[in-house]
């Protein structure tokens, strides 16, 4: 069994029709990577490549299983993503499945496209501090963002984010100042959005936010088999006390784990 076949047969009993009927939110998925010591990225955000090249391909095959795709605006300023997934029907490395499907569509003398489901780039970005040079304004791989802000942005940076591509929404706040992820996937849930699968990938701030409250419908961690340091990023940081946050630890059910080259993978309901 190839490593695609098995990422297909690990993924596809949460994807389902049945399990992602919702009335009032996305099916949501939480999933990010972390060392064996807890960390998701080094000092300061900086980006951290955790996964090996197996777990990278179900991440890659995940996100083409979800409409939309989720990040703060941490996420950008660090790692300016694309935000795309990238998943190949061949064993084979990405320049070299591109040159199989031309040299078969030769040899066919047809037009074969290998279509993929990219999911729609959707952040957390409160103080509009989005740049203009980002890859997802810039590049013609990606769609264009949908950037989610308060109500009080700055109108001038909304104007130029607009004209450059960018689709910019204000949404509600909660009681602690932060964005109102309840009024968020409520309006991602509704048209003319209409996102029914949304992942989301972080960074801290997000995760923490998510694994705090009860929205996640399923919980994907990739562990992988090392050890960043003290002075890396937490996924659930570093100030939070057990004792103080007991009731918004999330609790984990239909627990199981699956092997993917060197990393273990963890999936849950939650």
């Amino acid at each position: 069994m190839s490593i695609y076949e098995k990422v297909e047969t690990f993924l596809s009993p949460y994807y389902s029709k049945e399990t992602i009927i919702h009335e009032n939110k996305p099916f949501v998925t939480l999933t990010y990577a972390q060392s064996l010591d807890g960390k998701i990225s080094g000092k300061g955000g900086k980006q951290l490549i955790l996964s090996c090249k197996e777990s990278m391909i179900m991440t890659h095959r995940m996100r083409t299983l979800h409409d939309g795709i989720m990040v703060g605006i941490g996420t950008i300023l660090n790692d300016n993503p694309r935000l795309t997934g990238e998943y190949f029907l061949y064993d084979l490395p990405n320049y070299l499945s591109n040159y199989f499907v031309e040299f078969l569509a030769r040899l066919l003398e047809t037009e074969i496209e290998l279509t993929v489901n990219q999911p729609q780039p959707i952040i957390l970005d409160s103080r509009l501090r989005f740049p203009l040079s980002a890859k997802l304004l810039t590049s013609n791989e990606c769609k264009s963002p949908w950037i989610f802000t308060s109500h009080n942005c700055d109108n001038d940076k909304r104007k130029l984010l607009e004209q450059a591509g960018a689709k910019v929404i204000s949404i509600d706040s909660d009681q602690n100042g932060q964005l109102s992820l309840l009024h968020l996937l409520s309006i991602l849930h509704s048209p003319p959005f209409s996102i029914k699968r949304l992942m989301v990938e972080g960074g801290a701030r997000i995760i923490q936010s998510f694994l705090k409250s009860e929205l996640p419908n399923l919980l994907i961690i990739t562990i992988a088999p090392v050890f960043v340091g003290p002075n890396a990023i937490s996924c659930i940081g570093d100030k939070i006390s057990i004792e103080e946050d007991e009731d918004k630890i999330p609790n984990l059910k239909n627990v199981k784990y699956e092997q993917l080259g060197r990393d273990i993978i963890m999936v849950a309901n939650i």
